[in-house]
């Protein structure tokens, strides 16, 4: 596990040409999020403004692809209401091959009586060339329960992740995160066997991050174990 405390636009610059094998991120959506979620707070979440996301976009797009290995893949995190710009800036570097979408359950937000409650996320599915998905194939609806925010306002859940990292890697190869936030990518590719990079630039976030990783127990659950017996018949 490689955890680096920094920018995840500049940092990413230090990682050398074709080493890695699969990205998974969720970076800031540009959609000025605030860290109301426990304290009522109206202090936006950092980075997550318009600006310094889409204006930085193509680069870290170029990044991405300079990094990233041939055949391998990328999964991006975002909303509905971004997603769309999203997407046009990735196919320039990338082939836009599906867009997930993460059915998360009930327990609404925002607009109670005017406006439908907003369950779900998009998650882009991209390659750098051919990429061949492991095991069963899926469809493009994915039923994971959100999980509490116990560590960070976006946290996402461990056994989403582990799906893209069992159908887009195999063991003992490395899977990057530019925002890692509380480190649920380092905990899925602990628990499945695989090497880890993961930035991330608060500080706060990148100590819970450290401390969650250094001391999960990696897990060996029915799911894993069913998966792999798939990859093997």
């Amino acid at each position: 596990m490689d955890l680096i405390f920094g920018d995840g636009f500049t940092l990413i610059k230090d990682i050398p040409d074709n080493s890695v094998d699969l990205i998974i991120t969720d970076p800031p959506y540009g959609i000025n999020l605030t860290k109301g979620y426990k304290s009522g707070s109206t202090e936006l979440v950092q980075g997550d403004d318009g600006f310094t996301v889409m204006f930085f976009l193509d680069e870290i797009l170029r990044e991405y692809k300079r990094v990233l290995k041939p055949k391998s893949a990328i999964y991006i995190f975002t909303r509905f209401d971004v997603m769309p710009y999203w997407w046009i800036k990735c196919k320039n570097y990338f082939d836009a091959k599906n867009c997930i979408t993460w059915a998360k359950g009930g327990g609404f937000t925002g607009d109670l009586k005017g406006n439908y409650g907003n369950n779900s996320e998009m998650i882009i599915y991209l390659t750098n060339g051919k990429h061949e998905l492991r095991g069963k194939r899926e469809g493009n609806v994915w039923g994971y329960s959100k999980v509490k925010l116990e560590f960070h306002e976006t946290q996402k859940p461990v056994d989403v992740i582990e799906n893209i990292i069992m159908h887009s890697s195999d063991e003992g190869m490395t899977i990057l995160d530019p925002f890692m936030g509380s480190g649920t990518t380092g905990v899925a590719c602990k628990n499945l066997n695989r090497n880890f990079i993961g930035i991330e630039l608060n500080e706060d976030y990148y100590l819970t991050a450290k401390k969650r990783i250094e001391n999960h127990s990696p897990k060996g659950g029915l799911f894993f174990n069913s998966f792999e017996t798939e990859l093997s018949n």
